[in-house]
């Protein structure tokens, strides 16, 4: 079953309950999906381009644009608007972007002359919520199909947009839930902006999927955290280390703070064992890092609450994900000597979007030990190795 299908099933069961909070509103779920179906209409009438952007802040108004455009049959690229105007300009053509959905505090943020007059700005405050909404049931997504393009520049130093499928985005959320045990009950807190891979799936996908509650912020503000996390009491806090070395700094926050805190995870770069440290001894925390790249949509590895501490580990691969450490041969080598790191699974990318060249740079056959079979790897470029516990340290 697809993620939407699993998203409006959860809907349907319970409408009325809250499901996200951000720094305008509240969303139920049947104002979430009611809102989606609007927003479908609107692109159908619109546009007809395949691919559809979403230019939006960390807020509830970003998955109701999300399922949108896939109740609309549409790719959503969602854009980075801290890019460069030039570099966002890039990406809007490479994508063939004819329409965006944003709104009017991100229109003024980047300057509408820096986006190309040429491309529809779709404002979601302008569309018409009024009534009984355009009802629609998804259309089949083969896991094969295009869910979204999320651009990363990595090491080409070019934008280049990373072709995710639904398949792959499924797959993904489907062994977060599995690997850290979420449920309903949970709540989380998120920062982190939706136009990257990590609060995309981890932060907007996740929580619909487990039927979680989850409360946006769209500015880090560390005082203002500590606050709605004394508010809300989170199970789920996502952030990069340097959001955590900035809590930090707020004077008065403390273990008490934190207490409802389960799963606070550290990832998006590596994380100092300094910061590790005052967490746990300032905030009562052990920082759960996880890892994974853009193509691996993106969750790899990630260090569960139930498993005892391995500070400076990215933990255990996830359920259905594949890593080979190999030399610059590409040979495999022994899981406590270091080598490049292979990845291997449904969550890998279907490719680069009109990148033939560069997907045969990245990707490589080489025959698994544990199958004996030619398997098509991902790799990261990234060195890695693992310890008797079959925890990975990059």
């Amino acid at each position: 079953m697809s993620l939407i299908w699993s998203i409006l099933k959860t809907a349907l069961r319970q409408p009325n309950r809250v499901i996200m909070e951000d720094d305008r509103r509240t969303y139920t779920y049947s104002q979430l999906v009611g809102g989606a179906m609007f927003v479908a209409d609107h692109l159908d009438s619109r546009t007809k381009s395949p691919h559809v952007g979403l230019m939006l802040p960390t807020c509830g108004a970003f998955p109701m644009a999300l399922m949108g455009a896939w109740l609309a049959g549409r790719t959503a690229v969602p854009l980075n608007y801290l890019l460069h105007p030039n570099e966002l300009k890039l990406v809007i053509a490479d994508a063939g972007l004819d329409a965006i959905l944003t709104t009017q505090v991100m229109i003024d943020f980047i300057g509408k002359d820096n986006l190309p007059h040429d491309v529809q700005l779709l404002r979601v405050e302008d569309i018409d919520y009024s009534g009984a909404p355009p009802w629609r049931w998804p259309s089949h997504h083969d896991p094969d199909d295009l869910a979204t393009l999320i651009y990363t520049s990595g090491t080409s130093g070019t934008p280049k947009g990373v072709m995710l499928t639904h398949g792959n985005l499924e797959s993904n959320v489907e062994d977060c839930v599995q690997h850290v045990r979420l449920n309903a009950a949970d709540t989380f807190l998120g920062v982190l902006p939706q136009f990257h891979c990590f609060g995309f799936t981890a932060l907007t996908l996740l929580p619909l999927r487990v039927g979680a509650k989850i409360v946006y912020s769209a500015r880090f503000v560390p005082k203002k955290i500590v606050e709605l996390i004394r508010r809300h009491r989170p199970d789920v806090f996502m952030g990069v280390p340097s959001m955590y070395a900035a809590l930090l700094s707020v004077k008065d926050a403390g273990p008490d703070d934190f207490q409802s805190v389960r799963i606070p995870v550290s990832g998006g770069e590596p994380l100092p064992r300094s910061i590790y440290d005052q967490c746990l001894a300032r905030f009562g925390i052990h920082l759960l890092e996880g890892y994974g790249l853009t193509e691996t949509s993106p969750v790899a590895n990630w260090m569960p609450p139930h498993l005892p501490p391995h500070p400076g580990s990215v933990g255990p691969a996830m359920p259905h994900v594949r890593i080979l450490l190999v030399d610059d041969q590409l040979k495999p080598v022994g899981p406590t000597t270091d080598g490049e790191i292979l990845l291997a699974g449904p969550n890998v990318m279907k490719g680069y979007y009109q990148r033939r060249q560069l997907d045969a740079q990245v990707f490589v056959h080489v025959v698994d030990p544990d199958t004996g079979r030619l398997t098509r790897f991902f790799r990261t470029g990234d060195i890695g190795r693992f310890d008797a516990d079959g925890c990975l340290y990059i």
